[in-house]
């Protein structure tokens, strides 16, 4: 599966200083801008191909993009910060364990029986509420996207990390029981670019605050409100008016199966980078990254060993998966041209032209979707399936690479 390493830092609540090498998915960011795309966000048409479009093709170990990463100035801000969007929430799903994304709009967002977010002061507010299963508690979260930052691996916040706490305390939160004060994390990326260069850099913030985890009882209830606005913001784009349509038992008429088999894409059978017909030698790619000096800063412990984390995948890549996934989905096609729902017999059938044409390398395809039985009560599962073909979990979103799966529409009816 598609890696890309980014020298990674992280400075915690409790005074902790780490950085190292740290890979990073591409699945982890394809699943974050599918996120972002059926929240509402533009289509970026890059993603489908697992960002291949942008990636440079002369380095294939870190995380580099091809050229200047637009021509224009102006579009070198745009992919920057919808670039910098879809890494900040893979890092914080993928290294801390965040879920539940909800947007916090213009003035703030509320979720009923959970949180209620209001802004309080002029000028930018955080991006997103997030839920932090593990920890049973709130997280307010801020995305950053940087072309020409210097400061990310030096003593002290960063730029983008000063201006992202003070974003932070422009709006307050409140629950059923008062107050709240959830966690607070900026997630950063300083690109690096073929015309640039430059280190790729990602950083993890957390500002010091008073949080404490909810009690039983209220977190669990908090945990269920915030799964269902998350799906709430889903549903639509999934062909459903909200939570309670996408997890009505009538789904499983329009549910698809899918299987994915363990492996990578073969070389021959997957997207160019960046335009090319040939990528770069990945040896000879590892060994120039082998050659680079490693900054570590304050402290001297390594990220995989660091408290926050749980996962091998911080300092190294995941292994392939060794056993094939099935499972049912409610879904959508996501193609170039737009979001389909599967709902009916004639979308199954789009579904597979789609297929079709991915196979062929003419045109990418992916398929979205929540699974059928998700539970808003039940915990953040653990079963990661995580592969060549793409990325799920028994409670959480999944995406395919429509060329790598077997597709069983059968029993879905017309809509």
């Amino acid at each position: 599966m598609a890696y890309r390493w980014t020298m990674h830092r992280v400075y915690d609540a409790a005074g902790s200083d780490t950085s190292g090498p740290s890979p990073l998915s591409l699945w982890w960011l394809a699943r974050a801008a599918a996120e972002e795309t059926l929240q509402g966000s533009p289509l970026a048409a890059s993603w489908l191909k697992l960002f291949r479009g942008h990636l440079s093709a002369s380095e294939t170990y870190w995380l580099q993009w091809a050229e200047d990463l637009a021509q224009s100035a102006e579009l070198r801000r745009t992919y920057s910060g919808l670039y910098g969007r879809f890494t900040a929430r893979a890092l914080l799903t993928a290294h801390l364990g965040l879920s539940r994304f909800i947007s916090l709009g213009r003035n703030g967002v509320e979720v009923p029986g959970s949180i209620s977010v209001e802004r309080i002061k002029k000028g930018d507010i955080p991006d997103w509420i997030a839920w932090d299963d593990r920890a049973a508690r709130h997280v307010l979260c801020e995305a950053k996207g940087s072309l020409t930052a210097n400061d990310f691996l030096g003593t002290g916040p960063p730029k983008c990390v000063v201006e992202g706490k003070a974003q932070f305390d422009r709006v307050h939160c409140s629950g059923p029981t008062g107050t709240l004060s959830p966690a607070r994390w900026v997630a950063a990326s300083r690109w690096a670019t073929e015309l640039r260069g430059g280190q790729a850099t990602t950083l993890l913030w957390d500002p010091p605050s008073d949080h404490e985890p909810l009690p039983e009882e209220l977190a669990r209830r908090s945990r269920e409100a915030m799964t269902r606005a998350w799906l709430d913001s889903l549903a639509p784009a999934l062909g459903w008016r909200d939570a309670s349509e996408l997890l009505s038992g009538e789904r499983e008429g329009s549910a698809v199966i899918v299987r994915a088999k363990p492996g990578p894409i073969p070389h021959e059978a997957d997207w160019p980078l960046a335009n090319t017909s040939e990528a770069a030698d990945l040896a000879g790619a590892r060994a120039r990254a082998e050659s680079t000096p490693r900054i570590v800063t304050q402290v001297a412990t390594t990220l995989s060993t660091s408290a926050l984390y749980q996962a091998d995948w911080v300092s190294q890549e995941r292994p392939s998966e060794k056993v094939a996934l099935e499972r049912r989905f409610v879904s959508a096609l996501v193609t170039p041209y737009g979001v389909r729902p599967i709902r009916g017999a004639a979308d199954v059938e789009e579904l597979l032209r789609a297929r079709d044409r991915a196979q062929t390398l003419e045109q990418p395809a992916m398929l979205v979707g929540i699974p059928l039985g998700l539970d808003p009560a039940a915990a953040l599962s653990d079963d990661l399936w995580l592969d060549g073909a793409g990325i799920a979990r028994s409670q959480d979103l999944a995406v395919f690479d429509l060329r790598r799966i077997d597709v069983d529409g059968g029993e879905v009816k017309a809509a």
